[in-house]
């Protein structure tokens, strides 16, 4: 696979929400499985949207720190690109309201993409190549979910497990920046791992009389159609047996070993699958941040946010080697440079604009 040349990551931020969410509280679990819970998934708390308050409000409040970290004239930006599985309205798309409510140009393009948990390697790749084909100076790779709204409350194995957050990363044409290798991957077949089945207007089962009927799934758990069933054996298998050769893959085509990346970077899925593709790996612990204790599973936006709530580590130019798997099922890895200073700590808001 090609390598997107000429294109510099400038900053990396993330915003999430003030709520609070502890395992420790979780009413649909004994403290048994509390216990259990937090060992093997290493959750120990997540953040939950306020009420009203929308995946672009979070990438919003990260885009104008991103912007505000580089003093960049809102006119100067040229692409804004959102990832995200829940966006603020069917039609239209979510990131053309971005890019008015962040003041960008009406010569602006910008558009939205469903991806989930491979998303920042796939942003990458698309903000990457369109700026660079069509000779876009500066960009915003915009990515996040609010997963806490598709998740049925009562839903044991799904329903603690994820956060909600947003991000934004600025990118520019930089002749002089290194390459940024990727190897993306897509595998329908096991599309049922992680599925929203219904509720959206023209899907399969569109809502009825205007409302969405409970309905129970092969698992015994009461859901409507328009909430998230999850998998997590499945995605288990699949994330220890495909993740370590993307990313094996990525390095590769890097010309670099693993030895000469900083840190690799990795969905925030669960702890033990990723404790089990580090190790798949020979990349130490030190050498794998993490953000799963205090956010959770954040989706589309966990890489990014695993990078901002480490940001002290980012201080000096770093090599990174990231991937990001999961629903769809898509994978992706990417091994990208960031210079010093160039991700911000995460912020925290509870602001609908």
């Amino acid at each position: 696979m090609n390598a997107v040349t000429g294109v510099a990551l400038r900053a990396v931020t993330a915003a999430t929400p003030t709520r609070v969410a502890r395992t420790a509280d979780y009413a649909y679990l004994e403290p048994e499985e509390r216990r259990r819970f937090q060992k093997a998934t290493g959750i120990v708390e997540r953040r939950i949207v306020a009420a009203g308050q929308c995946a672009s409000d979070l990438c919003l409040a990260a885009a104008k720190a991103a912007l505000a970290h580089l003093d960049w004239d809102s006119a100067s930006v040229g692409a804004l690109i959102l990832i995200t599985q829940t966006g603020d309205q069917p039609v239209p798309a979510t990131s053309i309201v971005l890019q008015d409510k962040l003041g960008l140009p009406s010569t602006c393009m910008a558009f939205d993409i469903n991806l989930g948990c491979s998303s920042y390697p796939y942003g990458l790749a698309v903000a990457g190549s369109v700026m660079r084909t069509l000779g876009i100076a500066r960009g915003l790779l915009l990515i996040g979910d609010v997963s806490s709204r598709v998740c049925a409350e009562h839903d044991k194995s799904a329903w603690p497990l994820f956060g909600d957050a947003g991000s934004a990363t600025a990118l520019e044409l930089d002749e002089n920046a290194p390459p940024i290798h990727l190897d993306l991957c897509s595998d329908g077949s096991g599309r049922e791992a992680i599925i929203i089945p219904g509720g959206g207007l023209a899907s399969r089962q569109p809502p009825v009389d205007g409302r969405i009927a409970d309905a129970t799934g092969g698992d015994g758990v009461p859901r409507r159609a328009d909430n998230l069933v999850l998998r997590g054996a499945d995605i288990f298998s699949f994330a220890i047996s495909r993740v370590p050769g993307s990313i094996q893959r990525a390095i590769a085509s890097s010309g670099r070993e693993a030895q000469d990346f900083d840190f690799l970077l990795l969905h925030q899925a669960n702890r033990m699958i990723n404790d089990t593709i580090a190790r798949k790996l020979g990349f130490a612990p030190d050498r794998v941040p993490t953000s799963i204790e205090h956010y959770g599973n954040t989706s589309s936006a966990s890489i990014p946010v695993t990078l901002c709530a480490n940001a002290a580590l980012f201080d000096v130019p770093r090599w990174v080697v990231a991937s990001g798997f999961g629903v769809g099922l898509s994978w992706g890895s990417a091994t990208f440079q960031l210079p010093a200073a160039a991700v911000l700590p995460c912020i925290d808001t509870d602001d609908v604009y």
